[in-house]
């Protein structure tokens, strides 16, 4: 019996012991568990290596904000959209990086409504045009996509002025054109009725000739337009425009000027495409240049330095340049007018330049067809005192 209870005791002590350890463990497994439960939600990254990945990647803005608009996640091209750092976006409110109460309000009703949103918006102190996509989270807060529409715009508003402008250059002749055949119907006198057909022609030829300007200034700005350049002497092309502009001169008695360096050096050009662009310039010469007038064409040629003010915006302008100038002592060009004279369907002065022809495209096809040679073109003027229209080509090497 003694042996029986001394038995007995050792297996309770063994089982205690296997209890109290199995208890250890547990108590172990379950700690564990708990920690790995229990971890706060911020020390985790919410966002997969794959979101931020893609993030990363697109060339879009990509913010998450949460409930409370407070942003939670901001892509390297988000924060160069609003001229922030990444971690100076990061934890603070939505509208301290758009800087904008209508596109925070439309984030909070995007949020409040679950419904997705979007506005265009022109950040404070910033030229650009950006829109802004909201694609709410049922209790998650939202993720936002951000697009610069900058150039976007700029290229809706330059179709909708190049409408606007071609209807408005239309109009007339159009207008012109209806009414003379109108009366033409009439059956009028035979000499009337001969001046009626001579303006219809031309106002034809204003429509064709603004027809034909817009296609080769489409030819041009797409890069459809190849040049045929060739080292070529600059007096033999100057040669050519005069004898193709004398008759237009002597027609409103004009005095014609010519001062042409000996020793020019050849330059690339396509001859055809630079003819074209000194009869235009010869041409507006003469057109604002009253009877009696003078025009002066001159060709020199000049080194880097002493055409650095011009070439600033060339990165490696060559060592030696050729110019080629007209000048005129017609009605010139106000002072605050001189920057835009390049640009497509511009007008110094719309009620001065009616009946004297002209569609506003000839210097915007001069300015590309001369930096297409690797040239540069401005104008310098005095108001009723005349206009220099320059142009700079630079030397064969």
């Amino acid at each position: 019996m003694i042996w029986l209870d001394l038995a007995s005791g050792v297996i309770a002590m063994v089982a205690l012991a296997w209890a109290i350890k199995v208890r250890r463990e547990a108590q172990r497994d379950l700690a564990y568990l708990q920690r790995r439960t229990i971890q706060p939600a911020e020390q985790k990254d919410p966002f997969s290596p794959l979101f931020r990945l893609l993030a990363q990647a697109l060339d879009s803005g990509v913010i998450v904000v949460d409930h409370n608009r407070v942003i939670r996640f901001c892509n390297p091209t988000a924060a160069k959209l609003f001229g922030v750092s990444v971690d100076e976006a990061l934890n603070h409110g939505i509208i301290t990086l758009i800087r904008d109460y209508h596109a925070d309000t439309m984030i909070d009703h995007a949020l409040r409504r679950n419904e997705p949103q979007q506005m265009d918006l022109k950040p404070v102190l910033s030229n650009k045009t950006m829109r802004i996509w909201c694609e709410p989270s049922i209790n998650q807060g939202a993720l936002l996509i951000v697009r610069d529409m900058t150039q976007l715009s700029q290229l809706e508003r330059a179709r909708r002025d190049l409408v606007a402008n071609v209807s408005h250059e239309l109009r007339t002749p159009l207008a012109s054109i209806s009414l003379l055949i109108e009366t033409l119907q009439t059956n009028p006198p035979p000499e009337l009725g001969q001046r009626m057909l001579g303006q219809v022609t031309h106002e034809l030829e204003a429509v064709m000739q603004l027809v034909d300007e817009l296609h080769e200034l489409s030819q041009i700005e797409s890069g459809r337009m190849i040049l045929q350049l060739q080292p070529q002497p600059v007096s033999e092309i100057i040669e050519r425009a005069l004898q193709r502009i004398e008759p237009q001169i002597s027609k409103k008695a004009l005095h014609l000027q010519t001062h042409i360096a000996a020793d020019l050096p050849p330059v690339y050009v396509d001859t055809a495409r630079m003819g074209q662009v000194l009869l235009n310039l010869l041409y507006n010469a003469v057109k604002w240049t009253d009877s009696g007038g003078t025009i002066t064409l001159s060709a020199d040629r000049h080194t880097r330095a002493a055409l650095a003010s011009q070439l600033i915006t060339r990165s490696d302008p060559a060592p030696e340049w050729v110019t080629i100038a007209v000048s005129d002592t017609g009605a010139g060009i106000p002072a605050e007018a001189l920057g835009r004279i390049f640009e497509r369907f511009y007008k110094v002065d719309r009620a001065r330049t009616r009946g004297k022809g002209g569609t506003g495209l000839g210097l915007a096809i001069v300015k590309h067809l001369v930096e297409g040679h690797g040239g540069v073109v401005w104008a310098t003027s005095v108001a009723g005192q005349g206009s220099t229209f320059t142009i700079a080509l630079p030397v064969v090497d």
